[in-house]
């Protein structure tokens, strides 16, 4: 088999190779001239002594060089190793060691000085560019290279990627895929939304995560990649007129602030015919301004980088259903998709009753195969084909899933269990807040009480007592919150989502357990 992020390109600049593949401000490529600079790259890596298997880090950037270097890094037979752009040194650091990777690329100024301070002294640095002490992929140097085979032929289950999380619960971990789940995932994502080359799919978020979902699909279609290196609201809403957008994904923290933008009463966004917000949950609300302005285009799933198809699915028509009925689906993630396996399963790994939150377990032709040397890891997450996702949810009887919170997140007061998720999409319908994250905090009455730490929305005012009072028209007494921090702003991932445990963090300085009991 031919690792998917070769072979997928290959076959567009043969159908297309006149086709833009690229654009990135006024630059562009075509799809044969993605191909020619891939091969160059894959040549350079090669003479540089890379063997199949290799793990390559490249520091991300969202630019066209990152498209090639990734693309650059299969032909040659290399396993993908992106280093987030948004991650510290030290984290760029331990990743580098804990992959074992050899090469590392730099697609800038920025990235190559941050290369330099993680490579050890055996890695071999290469960049865009001249350097004394860096190999210049821009062009081939001087001197005979090594052919690039047509095809480098491995198993299904060879390592294509190494994508390492984004550190929700402690430190990153090495997520693998093989070829084959790439290249399911990569199926799933251009056949579900119907990509066709005309289609113009917008690369605003982090290439080498949730948006590089956007970037490898469109390869299978012969579709084109607007990338935006510097995602603001007023860039991405002119990109997206500008440039005729029709799908985008999207984080729910990024649509928010695209709606409350000024110019997102005016600028045209009507060439819009997906948009798939996802990663993080959204609150009823924000759906429901989001359709009433962009229309009958939301699509939103459940997946990770464990898994990274859409798992379940929800379309537009079922928004406008949800819509109709009083809007309670909403907060569903969808239902199982037609090549996935979805269970909700109690921490004995039985089925849970119709309505009962338990853990959700995937079976999914894109799931990982496994944790990078994590075996105990294995061993926890990946049952019998089955990747137990750590994430709580339910199922109703109509198979909407609908998601309670990460395991680690559960609120415990009263000897009620309270998922942060419940009480943050009740808090978000109030007006005033654009932003909200729900945690514990040891409490001697309760054992655990629930915080919430909001942020505003620009122009609007509200106060603790005034949201503790909106809180207790819409949950029950147990959940709503004991104190609302009103804050400037919440600490979220390089990826959007909310950082409860680094709101919980100061309350439970100095305690042996994350944990609390009444008094």
């Amino acid at each position: 088999m031919i690792h998917p992020y070769s072979y997928y390109p290959a076959r567009a600049a043969r159908h297309w190779p006149d086709r833009v593949a690229l654009v990135e401000g006024s630059r562009q490529c075509t799809y044969a001239e993605l191909g020619q600079r891939a091969t160059t790259i894959a040549r350079v890596l090669l003479d540089l002594g890379l063997e199949p298997g290799d793990r390559v880090a490249v520091i991300q950037h969202n630019c066209i060089e990152y498209v090639e270097s990734v693309v650059g890094i299969a032909r040659a037979g290399g396993t993908l190793v992106p280093l987030l752009g948004a991650l510290t040194e030290p984290e760029h650091a331990y990743i580098m060691k804990d992959s074992g990777a050899r090469f590392i690329i730099a697609l800038n100024q920025t990235g190559l000085g941050r290369a330099r301070a993680i490579k050890a002294g055996s890695d071999k640095l290469l960049a865009f560019g001249q350097f004394n002490d860096a190999t210049d992929l821009s062009a081939p140097p001087d001197g005979p290279l090594k052919t690039v085979p047509i095809a480098i032929d491995r198993p299904p289950s060879a390592l294509a990627h190494i994508l390492y999380t984004s550190g929700t619960t402690g430190r990153p971990k090495g997520v693998t895929h093989s070829y084959a789940s790439v290249t399911a995932a990569m199926n799933f994502w251009a056949t579900t939304f119907d990509l066709q080359t005309e289609d113009r799919l917008l690369g605003q978020l982090a290439l080498s995560h949730f948006c590089g979902r956007a970037m490898d699909s469109a390869w299978v279609a012969g579709a084109r990649l607007v990338i935006v290196p510097e995602a603001t609201p007023d860039v991405v809403l002119s990109t997206i007129a500008e440039q005729g957008i029709t799908m985008m994904l999207i984080v729910p923290t990024v649509l928010r602030m695209l709606l409350d933008h000024p110019d997102a009463q005016t600028v045209d966004l009507n060439s819009l015919r997906a948009v798939v917000y996802a990663a993080s949950p959204a609150a009823p609300s924000l759906v429901e301004r989001a359709i009433s302005r962009l229309g009958p285009v939301l699509y939103t799933g459940y997946g990770q980088t464990e898994a990274y198809g859409l798992n379940t699915f929800m379309g537009p028509d079922e928004h406008a259903r949800a819509l109709a009925d009083g809007g309670e689906r909403l907060t569903s993630v969808g239902r199982a998709c037609a090549s996935a396996q979805v269970r909700i399963c109690s921490d004995g790994g039985n089925d849970c009753d119709t309505g009962e939150v338990g853990e959700i377990w995937i079976w999914a032709p894109w799931s990982t195969p496994g944790f990078w040397q994590r075996p105990e890891l294995d061993q926890r997450r990946l049952t019998g084909g089955w990747l137990r996702t750590g994430d709580l949810g339910r199922m109703e009887a109509d198979g909407y899933v609908y998601l309670a919170d990460r395991k680690e997140d559960m609120i415990i007061t009263g000897g009620f269990n309270v998922y942060p998720a419940e009480v943050e999409n009740a808090l978000m319908a109030h007006e005033a807040i654009a932003e909200c994250g729900a945690f514990s905090v040891p409490d001697p009455k309760w054992g655990e009480a629930i915080h919430a730490a909001v942020v505003l929305r620009d122009g609007y005012q509200a106060d603790q007592d005034e949201l503790i009072g909106f809180a207790k028209t819409c949950l029950a007494r147990f959940k709503v919150p004991k104190a609302i921090h009103i804050m400037e702003e919440l600490p979220k991932t390089p990826v959007g989502k909310i950082l409860r445990r680094l709101l919980r963090e100061p309350y439970w300085q100095g305690r042996e357990r994350g944990v609390h009991g009444a008094e």
